[in-house]
């Protein structure tokens, strides 16, 4: 059992288990499907009683495989393309990443829904004077950089520090990740990596200091159980349609022409637009959350938005005029 004092640097190796074993029951209902689609020509027939019989029909189990498929399609792509990017990218921080101090805040908050279906506990803020990015030997930006920025950034240390390096990549300077983090991040995916001696400074006095990682990439086990979805869904698919062909004379509901029509289109079109173009917008999508967010500070020192902070000043002097209103009304009023 692992002790939570440690920080967790990677998340636990059975998950790869745990990802089979959830997608056993629902390969049983396709299996069920299968069955049906075997056993459909031999009751397809007006003197069978079973003929009358309440029916799924193949055309909408072919919908089922299909659409399946596609989300499978999209999980292959994204472990075997996305993944590698991020990996990529993160490195990148190793090789060219310059080192800064800065802080880094985080807020456990103790709503399991939240969590559970965002990850909120999985994110914090990194804030760093952009002034100390500019000042840099290596940094060759161009533009101007002045004040702090907080960003928001993947943790895998949930606790808050200050005064700990941030790495920063000089063509970026709003890409700055914590260091120890970053390590974590890329024990995740390496053979074995060490945690820098550093760690034991930014830790509190409660945690203990891990030297040594062992990898946790699950990735080939989760790209192999996807891609024996795949084989199945496409044997599936394929089989299905050739059920419809010969039953299609009897049902009026089932087309052979429209099986195969709708068979086609989602392998040759639906599937490359939707698994390889949704990944690349998602790519861009991280690559600028990566590279290019982040928030300046006022020079009242906050983050917030300007918009929310002009709204909440509004709702400050409408209240605090409200009140003042309520006081003038109230002198009038005479006690007896």
């Amino acid at each position: 059992m692992a002790d939570d004092s440690i920080p967790t640097l990677a998340l636990p190796g059975g998950s790869i288990l745990q990802f089979f074993v959830m997608t056993i029951p629902l390969f049983g209902v396709y299996c069920y499907f299968l069955y049906l689609a075997i056993t459909r020509p031999s009751i397809a027939d007006p003197d069978n009683e079973a003929f009358y019989e309440p029916r799924i029909r193949l055309t909408d189990i072919l919908y089922v495989y299909l659409t399946t498929w596609v989300l499978y399609a999209i999980l292959v792509i994204y472990m075997l393309w996305f993944v590698n990017k991020r990996r990529r990218l993160s490195k990148r921080y190793e090789k060219e990443g310059i080192v800064i101090l800065g802080d880094v805040q985080y807020e456990d908050e103790d709503r399991w829904l939240v969590n559970c279906l965002f990850r909120k506990h999985d994110y914090g803020y990194v804030i760093y004077d952009l002034e100390k990015v500019a000042s840099h030997p290596a940094c060759d930006y161009k533009g101007p950089l002045e004040g702090k920025i907080r960003k928001k950034v993947r943790v895998y240390h949930r606790f808050p520090r200050e005064q700990v390096s941030i790495l920063v990549i000089p063509q970026y300077p709003y890409s700055g990740q914590p260091k120890t983090d970053l390590e974590a991040d890329w024990a995740s995916f390496s053979e074995t990596y060490l945690v820098s001696e550093g760690y034991n400074e930014a830790a509190d006095n409660n945690r203990g200091s891990i030297q040594k990682v062992m990898s946790r990439d699950r990735s080939l086990g989760i790209i192999l159980i996807s891609l024996g979805w795949l084989a199945f869904l496409l044997f599936a698919s394929v089989f299905v349609c050739l059920q419809i062909d010969e039953i299609s004379d009897v049902y009026q509901d089932e087309s052979s022409y429209w099986a195969w029509t709708i068979f086609i289109i989602v392998m040759a079109g639906v599937t490359p637009v939707v698994a390889i173009g949704g990944n690349l917008i998602r790519w861009k999508i991280y690559e600028r959350w990566i590279l290019r967010s982040g928030k300046n500070a006022r020079p009242d020192g906050s983050f917030g938005s300007p918009r929310k902070s002009r709204r909440k000043n509004r709702s400050e002097r409408g209240a605090s005029q409200t009140k003042a209103s309520e006081e003038e009304d109230g002198a009038y009023v005479q006690m007896t």
